[in-house]
């Protein structure tokens, strides 16, 4: 069996909705939620904070250790380079210039040297005259020791000129003993090295007769030789 209750007008505006008055406590949750949240967020700079200050230390010996230690030890670098610089300047590249003074004389000393000797061994002309002195000088120290040499004749051609030189005929005849006629073909030889201890004028052979003396029956003795030989002398 159901019952069904009805209410009169006045019992009606007795009941009260739960909803319509504010809620009780709510305002006292709500700061308790602030605070937490606050303290929440603060915990988290905090950690952020303190992750960064870890970082920055991290990067600070890892990175900067090694650059500050360079930039307190530049001032002392610096001052040994200045050092180094005035002893560069002072010491170093004076030496550097007296030795370069020195060479330089001493090439230069060499420079004349070799200038003469090729002066004398390929002259700028044909020096008819210094040929005929050294050839003279050549027969008067090898006579004097070692007899006979001697120039019974002595002729030029006239000078012809070649690629960038000019060359001297030059026709001789000439007695001598059997050695000297090697010390001559020696000579001959030598002529034209610049390293020889006396220079010669550069000459060569182009042409040569020998007669053979033979030797005296009776001593023993070398009768000499008798040649006719035509030479070439350079020059410039």
């Amino acid at each position: 069996m159901v019952t069904f209750k009805t209410t009169s007008p006045d019992e009606q505006e007795k009941t009260h909705n739960i909803f319509e008055g504010p809620i009780t406590g709510g305002k006292a949750l709500a700061e308790k939620l602030e605070e937490r949240a606050r303290k929440k967020n603060f915990k988290k700079g905090y950690t952020y904070l303190l992750t960064a200050a870890v970082i920055l230390t991290a990067y600070s010996v890892y990175f900067l250790y090694d650059q500050v230690n360079l930039y307190l030890s530049a001032s002392g670098q610096i001052s040994a380079l200045e050092s180094d610089i005035g002893n560069y300047e002072n010491v170093i590249l004076p030496n550097l210039r007296k030795e370069k003074d020195l060479h330089k004389a001493a090439y230069d000393e060499e420079f004349r040297t070799v200038e003469g000797v090729l002066n004398t061994v390929f002259p700028e002309d044909t020096d008819k005259l210094g040929i005929i002195t050294m050839l003279e000088n050549f027969a008067t120290s090898i006579n004097t020791e070692h007899p006979p040499f001697e120039f019974n004749s002595i002729s030029f051609e006239e000078p012809k000129k070649e690629n960038g030189y000019t060359v001297l005929p030059i026709s001789t005849t000439i007695h001598s003993s059997t050695a000297n006629f090697s010390r001559f073909l020696k000579l001959i030889d030598l002529s034209g090295h610049l390293n020889a201890e006396i220079p010669v004028r550069l000459m060569e052979i182009s042409n040569i007769n020998i007669r053979y003396r033979g030797t005296d029956e009776k001593t023993g003795e070398d009768k000499g030789v008798d040649f006719t030989v035509k030479l070439n002398a350079y020059s410039r």
